[in-house]
């Protein structure tokens, strides 16, 4: 039997999260985007039914730096996707968001 180098120790340790890590991991990313009203924001515009790129960027009224990084968190996070140049929220996490009743 060959001994597991460090790497390979690494690399197996990393397993799937637990029900209660990735219940932790789900309220610690909502959290990141209830606490910001930008965020919030962009989630309400977008809604159930989706919105183009653009008219997102226009009705946002965001500056294009402040834009970008709040929407790389909500595609990073799950919370929206990009679907053939519209966005839409992501089901469960945009959907769970979006219903929670969060105020802009």
């Amino acid at each position: 039997m060959q001994k597991e180098d460090e790497l390979e120790a690494y690399i197996n340790s990393e397993k799937e999260p637990s029900e209660a890590e990735a219940i932790k991991k789900d309220h610690v990313m909502m959290g990141k985007v209830a606490l910001n009203s930008d965020r919030r924001k962009l989630v309400r515009i977008v809604g159930f039914s989706g919105i183009k790129k653009e008219e997102l960027r226009e009705k946002s009224g965001l500056n294009d730096f402040m834009y970008k990084y709040h929407m790389d968190l909500l595609l990073k996070e799950g919370i929206l996707k990009d679907e053939g140049g519209k966005y839409h929220l992501t089901d469960p996490q945009g959907i769970t968001v979006h219903e929670s009743g969060l105020r802009i």
